[in-house]
């Protein structure tokens, strides 16, 4: 290591100097640069140092490679505040130093960085200490004009002296891709190569394509795989299992449809016990879920593709529809029963999967297998299952279904006494030579009265009275009755 090369520092200024002598747009302080590391830093001018040597007292070492060449990353990053896009470019007079944004030399007019608005830009730094160099370098000068044509009619063609259609497709990070058009025919389709972004962490699951469509001239948009973990929850409490999932924004402009096209490899579904045909891609907007259609569309360079069309640009989530079936709850018809009488085992067996099922159930008491049944479930509904279980030895049993608890149950033998009815019945005394005597009443035994002869009472003398007065009457009218 030497602490030759850079031992000093770069300086210049923080805002753009636009000095290109080309018809151009001069952008002025939309340009701005930050420090964005160890490496850099404003001084009391404003300006930015980009300081290598070992006099930073923010970094360790004794500065770059010598012989060599020396790659930074992110050293500074160039900011751009204005209302259109702008071609960005740097330009200095030594040939040890390159700058570089999205893994490209941006030091000319036709290796530049398209920034839109509001955008910034991270600026790599190379150092080649194989040839001579002073260590020094200074006047260093940003470059910035308008990248759109403000006077062209969106409606029209277009024609000569209007700037060419143009697309940008740039890997920023790991994680992330950013795609810029520029003079694009307003509602035209411009497809971008998205250099398999690995959507999951085995970097099997890619985004391979993306196509955009748009009613602006020009737009961007990028594609993230960082911050999904919320939208990922939301499509597991759906009942699906996700795969891999990216977040896209639409940094300017609109996109009013993307058709997105994912690859895996070949055995990649086999490897999972995955259906093609219950592949899912989930559009996830403010804690909902929106299932697009998904579409097989073949095999290329070893590995499955597949498209999905939205309408809209936000997070999406690759997932498949699975069954999630289990036993809710469970419960005993009885938690005491005699030898042999059956006890029912009833179980609540729910699905709360994005995909119709069926499971297997089994029962057991005190760990041994009692019964076993296969239950078909639909996708968010609930089956419930009986089962009828006999135990003949007394004793406590332990039931579970698929390992839950259920309960217990005791079988108890039934009392001696009611088995002979001796508890029931009263026997009665036997005399000694085999006659069977009464009982004899108790203190509480109530004796019934002896009813005495009766005589000739009031009551039937005068009926008897009536009787002859009676016949009395009818004699006297039979002899006052003249004969004939």
């Amino acid at each position: 290591m030497i602490t030759l090369v850079l031992a000093g520092t770069f300086a210049f200024p923080s805002a753009a100097s636009p000095l290109f002598a080309g018809p151009s747009d001069r952008l002025g302080d939309d340009v701005a640069l930050a420090p964005s590391s160890d490496y850099a830093y404003l001084d009391a001018d404003d300006e930015l140092v980009v300081d290598l040597s070992p006099a930073n007292p923010d970094l360790e070492g004794d500065g770059v490679n010598a012989d060599g060449r020396t790659t930074i990353r992110d050293v500074f990053r160039i900011r751009y505040n204005g209302s259109q896009y702008a071609h960005v470019w740097l330009t200095h007079g030594s040939d040890a130093v390159t700058f570089a944004a999205d893994g490209q030399p941006i030091q000319s007019e036709t290796n530049n960085v398209t920034l839109a608005p509001n955008e910034s830009v991270a600026v790599s730094l190379t150092v080649d200490t194989t040839g001579s160099t002073d260590g020094f370098v200074d006047d260093i000068t940003i470059h910035s004009r308008v990248a759109e044509p403000v006077t062209a009619d969106a409606d029209t063609a277009l024609t000569a002296g209007v700037e060419a259609f143009s697309k940008r497709s740039v890997a920023p990070t790991e994680h992330s891709r950013r795609f810029t058009v520029l003079s694009a025919e307003p509602g035209s389709t411009t497809e971008f190569n998205a250099s398999r972004l690995a959507l999951d962490s085995a970097g099997e699951l890619t985004l391979d394509r993306l196509s955009t469509t748009s009613p602006d001239r020009s737009y961007s948009v990028t594609a993230e795989t960082t911050n999904v973990g919320e939208a990922e929850s939301v499509v597991v409490e759906a009942g699906a299992e996700p795969l891999g999932a990216v977040r896209m924004t639409v940094n300017t402009g609109n996109v009013s449809g993307a058709t997105m096209e994912f690859s895996v490899p070949a055995t990649y579904f086999d490897d999972r016990d995955i259906d093609p045909e219950n592949l899912a891609v989930y559009r996830a907007a403010d804690g909902t879920l929106t299932e697009l259609d998904v579409a097989m569309t073949g095999e290329r360079d070893g590995r499955l593709t597949f498209e999905s069309e939205t309408s809209e640009v936000t997070t999406f989530v690759i997932a498949v529809k699975r069954p999630r079936i289990a036993v809710a709850d469970a419960d005993l018809s009885a938690t005491t029963v005699a030898p042999g009488e059956p006890v029912t085992v009833t179980a609540s067996v729910s699905n709360t999967g994005s995909l119709a099922g069926e499971r297997t159930v089994t029962v057991r008491i005190d760990e041994d297998v009692a019964a076993v049944r296969t239950v078909g479930v639909a996708a968010g509904a609930t089956e419930t299952v009986a089962f009828p279980v006999v135990r003949n030895e007394t004793g406590e049993y332990t039931v579970t279904v698929d390992g839950v608890e259920t309960g217990t149950f005791s079988v108890a033998a039934e009392d001696a006494g009611s088995e002979t009815g001796t508890d029931d019945t009263t026997e009665s005394p036997v005399s000694t030579d085999g006659a069977t005597e009464s009982p004899a009443s108790t203190d509480s035994a109530t004796e019934s009265p002896v009813a005495e002869p009766g005589g000739f009472g009031l009551q039937s003398l005068l009926g008897l009275v009536g009787l002859l007065t009676l016949l009395a009457v009818v004699l006297v009218l039979a002899r006052r009755t003249p004969r004939p």
